[in-house]
């Protein structure tokens, strides 16, 4: 009887522990809800800014909020290191080439009544829509229109048309799939704290590799990149191409570049570089699998926190007042 109940309580443990894996895996495999309000677009950018909070960066430091910016925090209290969570952006070009649109949600944690003050004053005309109020403020030729959704959501559109804000409040009172380039969204590594899904235009594109050479991405191409932190950041890229054809070209190009430079290197007799650098850049890798040109990267811990003193060093993120 005793051996019939701990397997009957292991079993239960079994069967719980499933429960919940499942449920991690499945919020971990779901689109975030930031990205899915977005309008269709050639890019979507995507990051997770609540590991950056750990730093801390709201300490007193030596770089101190200036300008329209200083105004901004002061009126509303946000200071976007510490309060925002998540960002997604979508870009796309305007059908004559002239300008770029874009589109932003932001989730954070922050007053809303006094974000809302500050907008009806930096606001030069207000539209209800669908029980929401869009703030429309003139900035740099362009007509910046700002909503305030459930959930501490803002949404924001640089657009001629309201029509691009009026979709984001509708898809976040409905449920939506999202923009078309999401469905590359199961190219992406679990775990990434950021990434981004771009469409190569219908034309090719030049990418610049270290070494002032460059790689050209053939039309019509989709590149997959993110980010990872496991004491180490991990960088991917995935060029999603036509054919397998067009994907080993790339690869083929883009080794060739670096072995051109990795050889040079070693002929340099003049004080070498720093070899936590050097070791980052000796782990840029190109590989094919069918149409999918992969380049992966690691930067050492030890280069992340040399890049974050530079940084602090020259004021560009706050560093700890001292005693």
């Amino acid at each position: 009887m005793f051996k019939h109940r701990k397997l009957l309580i292991l079993a239960t443990l079994l069967v719980a522990a499933a429960a919940v894996g499942f449920v991690i895996y499945h919020r971990s495999t779901q689109v975030p809800e930031t990205a899915r309000l977005l309008p269709e677009s050639d890019l979507i950018l995507y990051a997770n800014l609540k590991p950056v909070h750990l730093f801390d960066l709201n300490k007193s430091g030596s770089v101190q909020p200036q300008g329209d910016y200083k105004d901004f925090v002061d009126r509303t209290g946000i200071q976007p290191e510490r309060d925002i969570d998540e960002v997604a952006m979508s870009r796309r070009d305007t059908p004559d080439g002239s300008d770029v649109e874009s589109s932003e949600i932001l989730t954070g944690h922050f007053d809303q009544n006094r974000l809302r003050d500050y907008l009806q004053l930096l606001s030069s005309a207000r539209e209800p829509y669908r029980n929401y109020t869009i703030y429309s403020i003139a900035h740099e030729g362009h007509t910046v229109r700002v909503a305030l959704l459930e959930g501490s959501k803002v949404a924001i559109t640089n657009m001629v048309s309201p029509e691009p804000m009026h979709g984001i409040i509708d898809r976040s009172l409905k449920p939506s799939a999202g923009p078309v380039l999401l469905t590359h969204y199961s190219d992406i590594p679990l775990g990434s704290m950021a990434w981004l899904i771009d469409r190569i235009p219908n034309k090719p594109d030049n990418v610049q590799l270290p070494g002032g050479f460059a790689i050209t991405l053939p039309a019509e191409a989709v590149a997959v990149g993110s980010l990872r932190y496991t004491g180490s950041l991990l960088l991917r890229a995935d060029v999603i191409a036509q054919s397998e054809a067009q994907a080993r070209q790339i690869v083929d190009s883009a080794n060739s570049h670096l072995a051109l430079v990795r050889s040079i290197g070693q002929f340099i007799k003049t004080k070498g570089p720093d070899q936590d650098i050097k070791a980052a850049f000796d782990s840029l890798q190109a590989t094919q699998k069918e149409n999918v040109a992969t380049f992966t990267a690691t930067i050492p811990q030890s280069v992340i926190k040399k890049i974050w003193s530079e940084a602090q060093s020259q004021g560009v993120i706050p560093t700890a007042s001292k005693p």
